[in-house]
């Protein structure tokens, strides 16, 4: 194994402050292309992804803004603004969600597993070409009126939502994990 490969794994640092560019077409069929080789138990790829771009992540914007007022009931109307903009924090987003089927041999939760193992390979093929991310998700990705806004199945589980773009500085180090109370071994 190449000890380069575990220095990269090491080395990926969310990036919070983001940029244009963002990744093209073609790189992102690359990076969906490699994403897609996560653990699959069945082979079922449940995998879906949505990049929205430009003005298409007024569409994101207003699930926040959905999402707010629900939570609140007599939240004003010129706070729109402040909740659409939260999809612009970056060139690019990613919608990462499960295409759940049923199966006699792989149950839900291994499916959105396998989503989430292929999310982590995006923003690895994320940072080998350069750019930079943030998974993000939060109580608004969990909800059927979420799902509805966003044309999915209600049997579609969101996994995340990965903000894409050229990231602010290059100077985030990464943090020492402490693995400590982490990991047991088991020899007998």
């Amino acid at each position: 194994m190449s000890k380069d490969f575990l220095t990269f794994m090491r080395n990926r640092v969310s990036q919070p402050k983001l940029n244009a560019p963002a990744p093209t077409k073609e790189e992102w069929d690359e990076i969906l292309e490699a994403a897609s080789r996560a653990a699959d138990h069945g082979g079922l790829k449940p995998w879906r992804f949505k990049v929205y771009e430009g003005e298409g992540r007024k569409k994101l914007g207003e699930i926040y803004w959905q999402h707010a007022k629900s939570e609140v009931d007599a939240l004003p109307e010129e706070k729109k603004d402040s909740f659409i903009k939260k999809a612009f924090r970056a060139p690019q987003v990613l919608l990462i969600y499960a295409n759940i089927v049923e199966h006699p041999k792989v149950p839900n939760v291994e499916q959105v597993m396998a989503v989430s193992a292929a999310a982590q390979q995006v923003l690895l093929g994320l940072n080998a070409l350069g750019f930079g991310a943030m998974w993000r998700s939060g109580p608004a990705c969990f909800t059927e009126r979420t799902n509805s806004l966003l044309g999915l199945e209600t049997t579609d589980q969101i996994v995340g939502l990965i903000y894409v773009g050229t990231p602010d500085t290059l100077s985030i180090t990464p943090k020492h994990v402490d693995l400590e109370g982490c990991v047991e071994w088991v020899s007998e």
